[in-house]
């Protein structure tokens, strides 16, 4: 998703809608920051991890939502 289609898709909804995230283990938490991060495919991605890895340099650039449990990630 690009942020085109993010700002695309959260203006269909009323602006005071809340936007939340994920919690640690279990429930949702509010956003808390946004980080630019670069990322690239993993080739062999096991069921539970992401499609994508983080990586320092190069990479596609992507903005990172995370709630407080996740800041640090």
């Amino acid at each position: 998703m690009t942020i085109e289609d993010l700002v695309c898709e959260l203006a269909r909804y009323p602006q005071e809608t809340r936007v939340v995230v994920q919690g640690y283990e279990d429930g949702f938490d509010d956003i808390s920051g946004v980080r630019p991060i670069s990322v690239q495919p993993n080739p062999n991605p096991a069921w539970y991890y992401g499609t994508l890895d983080l990586v320092p340099d190069g990479g596609e650039k992507a903005i990172l939502l995370f709630g407080r449990s996740r800041s640090s990630d």
